[in-house]
């Protein structure tokens, strides 16, 4: 039986920052990654140019990512600032609205009302129904929210928003990696022991002792371990523990959110309209053109109750939805420009079982009950923790990383017992 100081269970954002800054303060750390590859939700398809299937951008001129990209010198391009008179335009009977700089303003009315909220938490559904008196605006704003957050908008906690919102400090712009955001993933996992293909099925543990059975087989023991699942795994189908998880802690992986996004890519040889966002009214939703690379590049996004409707429909249903969606846009002519699609989801993926996190109704503090030590030995990080303001984001997985290393090695030198 191998024996470390520190077990990390994933090899994503959070798992490999773990690890790497525990081995930086002179732990013996091997990682565990149930997939046959590193980057956990983070994965660069590069069959037909770069291709994100999972986290796309750099979110914020602060982002935490920037301390890797800039040592592994990685070239970015900038998406634009959000804060812009007008970065977003509206397509509707395969046009662009004539009304569009018009809608964009009320847009941006409907979402500087939102922020200066002040009252109860109820969802956003219940927000704008109960609060907004532009219907239209009110329309796009929840379903680009509603996407962000990968969530249902019946379920997502309005004051929770807000307040993450509040606490952000990455910055408005958001940047490509245009060698792709795997590269970041690889420099992160220079160096550190990483077990491929070792899904972990039970835990057996008690304070400063853990013992690891893997479907392969394989036995490991440390003092510490480092949990990176996502929730969605937590939910569905997480290693057994022996003796169970606190109450606590279970009740906190129930409460929290955990939606779907999907993401349909298409290669375009045409003229088409120059944009930055494009909205449409269907399942998709969201479009942006990618800014780099020989080929013009379309991406459509939706995530939450649409992102689940066509994951149902199959990737062929689902591309030809998209399809006749952008036309409904920028006009039939699109649909003869299109020359490959692919559609990417994640609420299939076993090692997954959907995107990110969002706080629901009556959330409260659960992201920090999940972050809480247990019994100074099992630690739970990513995304899904990050009480600073950046769920959801793979610089919030970083941060969580880093802030478990910190409790860890503050521990001191604590064997296995």
């Amino acid at each position: 039986m191998d024996t470390y100081d520190v077990i990390v269970i994933g090899a994503g954002p959070a798992g490999l920052n773990a690890a790497r800054d525990l081995q930086k303060g002179g732990k013996r750390v091997v990682v565990l990654e149930a997939r046959g590859r590193i980057g956990g939700r983070v994965r660069t398809e590069r069959d037909r140019g770069i291709v994100e299937a999972g986290a796309e951008f750099i979110h914020g001129e602060h982002a935490a990512t920037w301390e890797m990209a800039e040592e592994l010198n990685l070239k970015t391009v900038t998406w634009g600032p959000e804060n812009a008179d007008s970065y977003r335009i509206f397509g509707k009977g395969g046009q662009i609205r004539h009304d569009t700089d018009e809608l964009f303003k009320r847009f941006a009315k409907s979402d500087d009302d939102l922020w200066k909220y002040e009252g109860p938490d109820v969802s956003l559904a219940e927000y704008f129904r109960k609060f907004s008196t532009d219907e239209e605006a009110a329309f796009y704003k929840l379903r680009e929210i509603a996407d962000i957050e990968t969530a249902d908008p019946g379920l997502l906690s309005v004051r929770s928003i807000i307040n993450e919102e509040r606490l952000a400090t990455n910055g408005a712009r958001n940047f490509w990696i245009t060698d792709g955001y795997s590269t970041l993933m690889e420099g992160f996992a220079r160096g550190l022991d990483i077990k491929l293909r070792h899904r972990v099925v039970r835990v057996r543990w008690k304070k400063d002792f853990v013992e690891l059975e893997c479907e392969n087989g394989a036995h490991i023991n440390a003092a510490r371990l480092v949990m990176t699942m996502p929730i969605g795994v937590m939910k569905r189908c997480p290693p057994e523990f022996l003796p169970l998880l606190p109450t606590a802690f279970e009740a906190g992986v129930r409460a929290i959110g955990f939606g779907n996004a999907t993401k349909m890519t298409f290669w375009v040889d045409g003229p088409i309209p120059d944009f930055r966002a494009l909205d449409t009214a269907g399942l998709v939703g969201h479009w942006w053109q990618r800014r780099f690379g020989p080929e013009n590049v379309i991406v459509g996004f939706s995530g939450g109750t649409r992102a689940d409707q066509l994951t149902r429909m199959g990737e062929k249903e689902a591309i030809s939805v998209g399809i006749a969606e952008l036309a409904d846009g920028l006009g039939s002519a699109i649909k003869h420009m299109i020359m490959h699609a692919c559609h990417f989801t994640w609420s299939d993926d076993p090692y997954a079982y959907g995107s990110y996190s969002f706080p629901t109704v009556g959330m409260e503090d659960t992201r920090d009950i999940l972050a809480r030590p247990i019994e100074d030995t099992l630690y739970y990080c990513g995304e899904a923790t990050n009480t600073r303001g950046h769920p959801g984001t793979v610089h919030g997985s970083i941060e969580e990383g880093k802030r478990v290393a910190r409790d860890i090695l503050a521990l001191g030198d604590v064997g296995v017992q």
